[in-house]
């Protein structure tokens, strides 16, 4: 498997303590005496290898511990071929039970270095006693009654419970057929009434459990039942049967039920180990769980921690090691996979259930792990750096901008950083490769559509402004909205730059990806009219009195997208006028914001020249350096802001003495300010920093 980067800590300091068994699969590492196992909750943005930290800890422990994987954000739970079309009113299976069925199937599997197989006789009672029948709505007052032929609905679930020991499907489905059959015999002929639901559920648990078990784990199992508060009294099957009748009745006594389920999954883990497997440190089970971010995988998640925290009147009661992933942005105080130490035990037993969960950040990845990466391979110049600003660290983003690079040079190709997005994909050659990571980054095709669109909005009224006639063709009622709403629900964080409460995508990375894609689609058009229409529709945003060009009292973002249109004479002109008003703080935020513009397709021809007078320039008698300097300074700014731009020396010389000039020109007070940015704004280009970043 390929190497993860960033993820040393976790993977070999963190979970191997944790499981009993080192990174290597060869050690044994016994466990505190005392202590409290954390859950392990890793959280990152999407395209930030929170799948391919658990399939790294799949493989680590492969055919050494027992372990379970659930992708709780596919409708197969990750597994092909499973179907899951349970719905809240299917009254013997839920998401829930059915992804226990699951789970209690992956982990009965015996590894073949781990031993004994494990065992789960009170969770299979529970779903045997839940899933197995089936009954029919209420006619004419009449209540629901239990139907023997209602018995085969149960089959398909019953039958991944023998998958371990009868591969066969036919075979399964005859002996699941066999079973069912027995237990309607056992049961007789039904007077329809719901008190025969006892004895049905007796003699489905007792024809499967038994077969299964044998006698002795089967009558473990429900002596554990009759000692749980299910029922008010009565013995294993009552209680069994107290937990069917809770989980086809209303929503909270089915999720009591499901979280009774929950706890049995953890007793047999606890009674599998026992004193003797315990103190020899047998490794423990491994549980991962794929986007609990999500509705069912909150509620597994709830559940799972409320059972975590019920069982835990022990420190040495033996437990699944968890691992969850969740869609979140991996910002705050958590330790990351990078540098966190140990496992985390707890010395007290959490106060709350919330308290288990140790939440562990996707470290984003630095520039050591690209050179890594390309192993005996020589990158271009900046190649490195540029692939760090447009992945923001993110491992998708870094390992597919990475593969097309070396794709290209064993090939004998060359690739630049200006023309590193456009570098076919590894493995797709007729697909750029910024179209591959959006389409990773943004895989819901509407809402990645409407965000190439928007990405050059500086706020939510301009991206409302600009729905009305784009994307074409796009039907949505509230697309702008939408957009917004998958941006939250996908947890892009959304940082506004400065003096501004956008942009509409906060993302930079993102953001970068999003205008690249719509340079590059509308750039494809003759004479790039979409991109003149959208930059003229946002600016037109921004003037609602229709001042027009020649105004010097614009806003700043009217200027953003002049020159987003190419129109520089615009922007120096009015810069020029301002200049003179001696604010220069307020000055170089203008300038800042202004240059972080997007640069035209360069299929746009470019804008005819502007022959109006400059008024500043008129009042002082004719040219003067202070333009001439405005506008090497915004010429020069801009390239350098481009996201695929390196630094380069001349560029930021001249920068750093239109600066200088600047402040040779102004009175004291604004001559400091300029001189401090004449100071900084140099060093910040050369340190990879970028409009509209820079700080003076």
């Amino acid at each position: 498997m390929a190497e993860l980067y960033g993820r040393k800590a976790l993977l070999q300091d963190v979970v191997p303590p944790l499981v009993g068994l080192d990174h290597t699969g060869r050690r044994r590492i016994a466990p505190p005496r005392q202590g409290y196992a954390p859950v392990l909750h890793c959280v990152g943005g999407q395209g930030s290898g929170k799948t391919a930290v658990l399939e790294a800890l799949a493989e680590q422990y492969r055919q050494r511990v027992p372990q379970a994987y659930a992708d709780l954000a596919a409708a197969d739970f990750g597994q092909a071929g499973l179907t899951t079309a349970v719905t809240a009113d299917t009254p013997n299976a839920s998401v829930i039970s059915d992804l226990l069925f699951l789970l209690s199937f992956r982990l009965s599997q015996p590894p073949r270095d781990f031993g004994k197989a494990l065992a789960l006789p009170r969770l299979t009672q529970g779903l045997i006693a839940i899933s197995s029948w089936q009954v029919q709505g209420a006619e004419d007052g009449v209540p629901a009654a239990v139907r023997p032929a209602e018995l085969a609905a149960a089959s398909g679930r019953l039958a991944v419970l023998l998958h371990g020991s009868q591969p066969d499907p036919q075979q399964r489905a005859e002996r699941v057929g066999r079973w069912i059959g027995r237990a309607v015999e056992a049961v007789g002929p039904l007077a329809g009434l719901p008190a025969e639901m006892n004895t049905m559920v007796q003699a489905i648990v007792e024809t499967i459990s038994t077969e299964l078990f044998g006698q002795r784990a089967h009558r473990a199992g429900l002596a554990w039942w009759a000692a749980l508060d299910v029922a008010p009294m009565g013995d294993g099957y009552d209680h069994l049967t107290a937990l069917a009748m809770d989980f086809r009745d209303e929503a909270v006594k089915r999720t009591r039920a499901e979280r009774h389920l929950l706890a049995a999954l953890l007793a047999d883990i606890a009674d599998y180990y026992g004193p003797l497997r315990t103190a020899n440190a047998v490794p423990r089970p491994l549980l991962l769980l794929d986007n609990v971010h999500t509705a069912p995988g909150a509620k597994f998640l709830d559940l799972l921690l409320t059972a975590h925290h019920d069982a835990a009147t022990a420190r040495r009661t033996m437990r699944p090691v968890v691992v969850t992933t969740a869609l979140r942005e991996s910002g705050g105080t958590a330790p990351d996979t990078r540098t966190m130490r140990g496992p985390g035990w707890r010395d007290v037993r959490p106060a709350a259930k919330e308290d288990w969960l140790l939440p562990v950040r996707l470290a984003a990845l630095e520039l050591d792990d690209i050179l890594y990466m390309f192993g005996t391979e020589s990158p271009p110049p900046g190649i490195t750096q540029s692939i760090l600003r447009l992945s923001a660290g993110r491992a998708a983003a870094v390992h597919a901008l990475v593969h097309a690079v070396i794709g290209q040079l064993r090939t004998g190709g060359t690739v630049s950083p200006a023309a590193l997005l456009d570098t076919p994909a590894a493995g797709r050659p007729e697909t750029p490769v910024h179209a591959l990571l959006l389409e990773r980054l943004l895989p819901d095709a509407t809402a990645r559509g409407r965000l190439t669109y928007y990405a050059p909005a500086l706020d939510d009224g301009a991206a409302h402004r600009l729905s009305g006639a784009f994307p074409p063709g796009d039907a949505g009622a509230v697309p702008v909205q939408q957009a917004k709403s998958h941006l939250r629900d996908h947890h892009w964080e959304q940082r506004a730059w400065p003096g501004l409460d956008g942009p509409f995508v906060g993302h930079h990375a993102l953001r970068v990806l999003l205008l690249h894609a719509l340079r590059d689609l509308t750039g494809r058009a003759a004479g790039a009219g979409d991109w003149r229409d959208i930059h003229r529709q946002l600016r037109a945003h921004y003037d609602p009195q229709e001042l027009g060009p020649g105004a010097y009292t614009h806003d700043n973002r009217y200027l953003h997208h002049s020159l987003a249109l190419g129109e520089s004479d615009v922007v120096v002109r009015t810069l020029h006028r301002r200049f003179a008003q001696g604010d220069a703080l307020a000055w170089l935020a203008a300038v800042n914001l202004v240059c972080a513009a997007p640069h035209p397709p360069p299929s746009l021809p470019p804008s005819s020249e502007d022959a109006s007078p400059c008024p500043a320039c008129a009042a002082e008698g004719g040219p003067v350096p202070v333009h001439q300097a405005i506008e090497l300074l915004v010429r020069n700014l801009w390239r350098q802001s481009a996201p695929q731009a390196v630094p380069d020396a001349s560029s930021i010389d001249s920068i750093g003495l239109q600066l200088l000039t600047l402040s040779q020109y102004s009175d004291p007070a604004p001559q400091e300010i300029f001189y401090r940015a004449y100071a900084r704004w140099p060093q910040q280009l050369r340190d990879w920093t970028q409009a509209p970043d820079l700080l003076t």
